[in-house]
C-alpha cells in the first residue's frame, strides 16, 4: 500500500501541473479478488488503460471512471474541467488526448515501482467495455487498488488491477522494508525542487463562505425577489477564505475600488479548524 501511496502522491503533482487544477488522489484500499469479479463491478462504459509488463511477462489493468476522465480532457482543452454526467465511449480526438495521459501515468507507475525492483509498464491499448479487456481470465486473483480521485470539482475512482501469478514474482520484495531501503536510494533534491516550481504554476480557486442557513422546503419555494435571508454569521465576524473544499484563512470583507473584495486576517495551519 506505501507504493500506491506514493504513486498517489506523484500522479496528484502530475495531474495538477498538466491540468492547472487542484489535484487529490489517495489510496483508499488494498483488496483481493478474482478477476470476474473485479469486471463485475465496473459500468457498462469506463475508461480502461491496459499496459503490458514485459519483465513480468504479464498485463495489468487501469480503470478511470469517465466523470474523470471527460473532466480532465475538458480542463486539456481549456475548459472549466467539468465532467459530463451521461456515459459514451471517446472520440478519436479525446482517446488521442487520453493515450497521452495514461502512458504518463504508466511512466509514473515505474517510477514508484523502483522503490521495490526495476520494471517497466508499456501502453497497450485503451477499451471503454470491460467485456474487451481481458488481460487474465475470469478465475484468476487479482491484487486490486482503489484510489479517490477530486480533480477540481469532479470526485471519482480510479482502480489498478494487477494478476496475482504477475506479482508472485516480486512478492518476497514487497516488504516495507526493501520500501523503505528503495526510498533512501532514490531520494532526489532536485527532483522536489523541480516538483515544487511546477505546484506553484497552478491555479487555484478562492472562495470566500459569507454565512450559512437553514430554510424549509416551503419558505424556499416562496422565496421572491426582495426577500431577505438572515446567515448564521454576525456583521462583525471574520469570513472563511477557502481553497477547494478547505478553509486556509479568515478574514473581513470590503470594497476595493468598483469590486468587492476580502482581507487576510488570519492564516490556519494544521489542526485549526479547517486548515491542513
Amino acid at each position: 500500500q506505501m507504493l500506491h501511496e506514493n504513486l498517489a502522491r506523484s500522479l496528484s503533482t502530475y495531474l495538477a501541473t498538466t491540468l492547472r487544477t487542484l489535484v487529490e488522489i489517495k489510496v483508499m484500499s488494498v483488496e483481493q479478488l478474482t478477476y470476474y469479479e473485479f469486471t463485475r463491478s465496473l459500468p457498462l462504459l469506463t475508461m480502461l488503460a491496459i499496459f503490458d509488463i514485459p519483465d513480468w511477462e504479464g498485463r495489468g489493468l487501469l480503470e478511470c471512471n469517465l466523470t474523470l476522465v471527460f473532466a480532465m480532457i475538458d480542463r486539456m482543452l481549456g475548459g472549466p474541467g467539468t465532467g459530463i454526467e451521461e456515459g459514451r465511449p471517446l472520440t478519436d480526438i479525446e482517446e488521442g488526448l487520453v493515450s497521452q495521459l495514461m502512458r504518463q501515468i504508466t511512466s509514473l507507475y515505474r517510477d514508484a515501482w523502483q522503490t521495490v525492483t526495476n520494471v517497466d509498464f508499456v501502453l497497450d491499448s485503451l477499451e471503454t467495455n470491460p467485456l474487451f479487456a481481458q488481460i487474465v481470465s475470469q478465475n484468476e486473483t487479482v491484487a486490486l487498488i482503489n484510489f479517490f480521485a477530486r480533480i477540481g470539482e469532479t470526485e471519482g475512482m480510479i482502480n489498478i488491477c494487477l494478476p496475482h501469478m504477475v506479482l508472485e514474482q516480486v512478492m518476497d520484495k514487497l516488504t516495507t522494508r526493501s520500501w523503505y531501503a528503495g526510498q533512501t536510494r532514490i531520494h532526489d533534491p532536485r527532483l522536489a525542487k523541480r516538483m515544487r516550481r511546477s505546484i506553484d504554476q497552478v491555479d487555484v480557486t478562492l472562495r470566500v463562505n459569507l454565512g450559512e442557513t437553514t430554510v424549509s422546503f416551503a419558505d424556499l419555494l416562496n422565496l421572491q425577489v426582495g426577500d431577505c435571508i438572515q446567515l448564521d454569521a454576525k456583521t462583525d465576524s471574520p469570513v472563511a477564505i477557502m481553497v477547494g473544499s478547505y478553509t486556509k484563512f479568515l478574514g473581513s470583507v470590503g470594497k476595493v475600488g468598483n469590486s468587492l473584495g476580502v482581507r487576510v486576517e488570519t492564516v490556519l495551519h494544521g489542526g485549526e479548524e479547517d486548515g491542513k
